[in-house]
């Protein structure tokens, strides 16, 4: 049997008269719909997997180009989380992403990493929907792997452990200007 949390740190150890859990599989998780808080869903697995002691990796999928730092580029790099972000829109800059994003989920032995935004790429065709399930089907066993977008294909949907999906019931007017810590 394997130990809920392999590592020595105390600090990490459930609190509870069993010291040890069942087995644990590394999960796909999938976070998608029109509402918002898809991308905060996955941010906050990552960032109580990184207090918790885990590797943790962020990848996000962007269609537009690098700006300026969003408060989770920000907090990211505040507490040294890796964070990849597409080098360029669209497919040219998706594809060397995945496979980059691919090769540390054949690297990662446990721990968590967030591809946001994946599901988008998927949908705009850069990537492709049968690649990425086959992907994740091969990660290695105790990896966690979150995916965000809006849509989530039906490969994705069938390998995943987890699905959630988040629906818009009252979302703030679009004229409104974006707010500095809440929309980004």
């Amino acid at each position: 049997m394997t130990d809920e949390f392999p590592r020595s740190d105390p600090a990490v150890t459930p609190e509870s008269p069993q010291q040890t859990a069942p087995s644990r599989k590394g999960m796909v998780v999938v976070y998608h719909g029109d509402g918002a808080g898809k991308e905060t869903a996955g941010l906050g697995v990552l960032f109580r997997a990184h207090g918790r002691g885990l590797p943790v990796r962020h990848v996000r999928f962007s269609d537009t180009p690098a700006g300026e730092p969003t408060g989770d580029d920000l907090a990211l790099q505040t507490l040294g989380i890796p964070s990849d972000v597409t080098g360029e829109p669209g497919a040219s800059g998706a594809e060397p992403l995945w496979n980059y994003a691919a090769h540390h989920m054949s690297a990662m032995n446990e721990g968590v990493i967030v591809l946001e935004r994946l599901l988008d790429a998927v949908a705009k065709g850069w990537l492709s929907a049968r690649n990425v399930a086959d992907t994740f089907a091969h990660k290695q066993p105790l990896l966690h792997v979150i995916v965000t977008g809006r849509n989530a294909p039906p490969e994705i949907i069938e390998i995943a452990d987890l699905v959630s999906n988040i629906h818009a019931v009252k979302q703030r007017a679009g004229d409104g200007p974006a707010i500095a810590g809440i929309d980004y």
